[in-house]
């Protein structure tokens, strides 16, 4: 298997070799340009969807405390804490340390 057949084989012909280098260079142009126009709306869309949501947000909703934890918790059963290691014996890392 020849590695040339994974080349483009560009025209012998001057004018058509700089008609396809035009041409090849101008759609590489135009792909370049259209990924970031994309890219500057996506991340526009994105910009203003945080915007609003913190705009809807503020709005009178519920105001939290920062002094209170909120979580979900289980009840352990009273029973189940001699399944635990010694504190003495238990280690305080994942090293053991």
């Amino acid at each position: 298997m020849h590695i040339n057949k994974f080349f483009i084989r560009l025209p012998r012909h001057p004018l058509r070799r700089a008609l396809v280098l035009v041409a090849g260079t101008t759609l590489l142009i135009g792909l370049l340009a259209m990924g970031l126009l994309i890219g500057a709306a996506v991340v526009t869309f994105a910009g203003l969807a945080v915007l609003v949501r913190r705009w809807l947000r503020g709005r009178g909703g519920p105001r939290h405390d920062p002094a209170v934890i909120e979580g979900e918790f289980a009840v352990v059963p009273p029973g189940s804490r001699a399944t635990l290691p010694a504190p003495e014996r238990a280690p305080t890392t994942r090293s053991g340390w």
